[in-house]
């Protein structure tokens, strides 16, 4: 039997990574939702054993592999437990990574395994060359399932009086705190975490799971590393951040900020007007994290200010960092991008971070994902305008809602929901944009397009008027 495992296990991967890392990434994933829509269409996988439509299971299972968090049919009410558990799986395997996961399992079996798979899996999980994938890939193996079980121990003790059996407790608390840690903003209650708005302590847990899932597994690392020599060692070479992590926990810091500061100032005078300072203080520290991808909501969104969700829809699109469970264009692009626009204004040839220059090969990158991404959702949103026309949809709501699928954070101002009126068209549309926003843009065009060698001539140069 073993062998038997072992030899289809090497068929299946031989296959899988026969193309490009591009590739495998957008087939793992879009195999992943196939089985999830399939099983999530059976009768069992409803509360009420009949068979879900066939477009809402497959919106609900690229929105759980998507780590996105937008729902047709509510978690709680429409689906059984069964249903449930088949979400938080799609969940816990989208957040840590399809071909992660399968990598791990694999290697389980096969202790010696071919170059090219190493190669690949680098590629997969934005690893340096020099450093080894397997104790990249066991730390975020490790690191998931104790952020996980901490959460879930944080949150039963928060909820332990709210529930008629420990069981009960017990299994929203691993739920939440799955789906936190992955950035999915899946939830067992219908107003999502609106009745634990004055929580300190459910605030906090779900917020630290959010921003620790969303920084990146390398930042994560070598944070630890950081903060494990300065307090205990001190010892032999002196350990410091390297660039990547100083310009996603930069970023980071300046988002959280900026939101905060933004979401307390204009709703105090809104949606939050009358509520105790307490009150005001969580919610805006929540709904400034939030939008890293997470999709959870303490307030109601419908109900925020104009200028509040502009700023929900920027803090969306740039999402969380790489190599994590966040979506978006990422907090790095959108670092580069800035150091490039003042690489450009002081007449520099090349930007700069943190006394280091930035390869002219990652800034056309970020180039090309800031374009497509817009392309797409600018696309998205006119596809939506056209198919909900009818529907009596408002501009704003569509574009709102297209961002949160794309950025793939879960949050909305009534274009998707359990008693949603969209069309099977926009729910299609919806669907693309998750599936899109998690593989990143550049991936899914280099995995659905015929990949080329590299040439190994270049054109001359010339000048072309710009600006």
């Amino acid at each position: 039997m073993k062998d038997t495992v072992i030899k289809a296990g090497r068929t299946l991967f031989r296959m899988a990574f026969r193309k490009s890392a591009a590739r495998t990434a957008v087939c793992s994933f879009a195999v992943a939702i196939l089985l999830g829509a399939i099983v999530l269409t059976l009768p069992f996988s409803s509360q009420e054993r009949r068979w879900t439509a066939p477009v809402d299971a497959l919106f609900t299972s690229t929105s759980a592999v998507c780590v996105t968090g937008l729902l047709v049919k509510s978690t709680p009410g429409h689906w059984s437990t069964f249903g449930e558990l088949t979400i938080l799986a799609l969940i816990q395997a989208g957040g840590l990574g399809i071909m992660t996961m399968g990598a791990v399992v694999f290697r389980m079996f096969q202790r010696r395994v071919s170059m090219r798979f190493e190669v690949v899996m680098q590629d997969i999980v934005d690893a340096n060359g020099g450093e080894n994938i397997w104790f990249l890939l066991r730390f975020m193996c490790v690191l998931t399932v104790v952020a996980e079980a901490a959460g879930a121990v944080a949150l039963y003790f928060c909820w332990r009086g709210n529930f008629a059996s420990g069981g009960a407790c017990l299994y929203h608390s691993i739920f939440h705190s799955v789906s936190a840690f992955c950035n999915a903003g899946f939830s067992l209650n219908d107003d999502s975490l609106m009745a634990y708005v004055d929580s300190v302590g459910i605030n906090t847990t779900i917020c630290l799971l959010v921003v620790i899932g969303g920084i990146g597994f390398p930042v994560v690392r070598d944070l630890l590393g950081y903060v494990r020599w300065h307090l205990f060692r001190r010892k032999g070479r002196r350990v410091r951040l390297t660039t990547h992590s100083k310009l996603v926990l930069s970023m980071t810091a300046i988002l959280l900020a900026v939101g905060f500061v933004t979401v307390f100032v204009l709703e105090s005078h809104g949606s939050l007007t009358g509520a105790p300072l307490k009150t005001r203080l969580l919610a805006s520290v929540f709904q400034s994290v939030t939008p890293r991808t997470a999709g959870f909501n303490t307030v109601d969104m419908a109900a925020l200010a104009p200028a509040t969700a502009l700023l929900t829809m920027a803090l969306m699109y740039i999402g969380g960092s790489p190599s994590g469970t966040a979506g978006g264009i990422k907090t790095s692009t959108l670092g580069i991008m800035i150091a490039s626009i003042v690489a450009t204004l002081k007449g520099r040839s090349k930007a700069e971070l943190f006394h280091h220059s930035v390869a002219e090969e990652t800034v056309h990158r970020v180039a090309s994902i800031i374009l497509l991404s817009v392309a797409l959702l600018t696309g998205g949103i006119f596809l939506l305008l056209v198919t909900e026309n009818a529907g009596g949809a408002e501009f704003m709501t569509i574009a709102f809602d297209a961002i949160s699928a794309f950025g793939t954070v879960g949050l909305s101002v009534g274009l998707t929901g359990p008693d949603t009126t969209m069309s099977a068209a926009g729910k299609l549309i919806i669907t693309v944009l998750m599936f899109a926003g998690r593989l990143g843009p550049i991936t899914l065009v280099l995995g659905v397009a015929q990949m080329h060698e590299r040439g190994t001539y270049r054109y001359p140069e010339d000048q072309i008027l710009v600006g």
